[in-house]
């Protein structure tokens, strides 16, 4: 079935209420904890595709965004960078739709047109991005995760919608306008943002993706086998931030860095941490730190 730019399959599965959860790429997927979070959310709930751009070289560079090749025994197997759409039926409701979407390069409206006409046409009611950015975090402490609805936060402990205190202006991503225009539909707008040490960039920050699932978890009052999913990232997060450690552990400079950080997130609310903000410059040595751990650890 066709919608704009996406090919659906026909007939579309008839769904109860659905929410749809977005992973955006590369904008908000720091230590591609959106791309673990949605992987993870589709392996367990045994996710089918749904849909995908019929051409998506009309809006994606594959000079930026690369083509992969795998074997499957000795097939080769050639995968074209796309956004696409699967989705999980559940009991008891809402029926979810995971939508992995990458930013575009060319004809950014039609490309929002089209996001914004197959979620139409899918009938969503909440719409929940789901993603990580770096902050000025200690690894040592948790990970704040914030929660907003409508642009607004949500509190952690009372679950009530804080004031509007947005003071952020500078660059972002043309796809904050699917949100927009969703919401003059009538479609919930949310998100799960997850903040990171940003002086530790891996590759993969599992710590990360921990607690972006367990956010999920308690969110949509999943059964408890689902914490195990939350256990194998947590243990493979345990591991890299106690390496983490080790490291910054072998330069004074390093350790009185992280100490000053850990100080002034223990000075805010338990359980919350900082307020978002951008992190300080960075001094010459710990960029050196920097580089030489996000290499170390398998960083990009």
């Amino acid at each position: 079935m066709k919608v704009n730019a996406f090919d659906l399959i026909d007939p579309i599965p008839e769904m109860t209420e659905p929410h749809v959860i977005t992973m955006l790429s590369p904008w908000m997927d720091a230590g591609r904890v959106g791309t673990l979070t949605l992987s993870g959310l589709k392996d367990y709930f045994g996710a089918r595709e749904l849909g995908r751009i019929t051409t998506p070289g009309r809006f994606f560079d594959f000079t930026r965004y690369r083509p992969m090749v795998h074997y499957e025994g000795e097939r080769r197997v050639l995968t074209i960078p796309n956004s696409t759409l699967s989705y999980a039926k559940r009991e008891d409701g809402p029926d979810l739709i995971f939508f992995e979407v990458l930013e575009p390069h060319a004809f950014a409206e039609q490309y929002v047109d089209s996001v914004v006409e197959v979620l139409k046409a899918l009938n969503v009611k909440r719409h929940c991005r789901v993603g990580a950015s770096y902050a000025s975090v200690p690894h040592t402490r948790p990970l704040p995760v914030s929660r907003s609805i409508g642009g607004r936060q949500v509190d952690p402990t009372t679950g009530e919608l804080l004031p509007r205190n947005m003071t952020y202006q500078g660059p972002t991503s043309i796809m904050n306008m699917v949100t927009d225009k969703l919401e003059g539909l009538g479609v919930e707008a949310m998100s799960l943002t997850v903040r990171l040490p940003y002086y530790a960039q891996l590759e993969e920050d599992h710590t990360g993706a921990a607690g972006l699932l367990e956010a999920f978890y308690n969110l949509y009052k999943l059964p408890p086998v689902f914490v195990d999913s939350i256990a194998l990232h947590k243990s493979e997060g345990d591991r890299q931030y106690r390496e983490v450690t080790s490291q910054i552990g072998r330069d004074p400079a390093n350790k009185s860095f992280v100490e000053s950080m850990e100080a002034e997130y223990d000075s805010h609310t338990p359980n919350q941490g900082p307020a978002a903000e951008p992190p300080p410059p960075l001094s010459s040595d710990m960029e050196k730190f920097l580089r030489d751990i996000t290499r170390d650890l398998g960083g990009a």
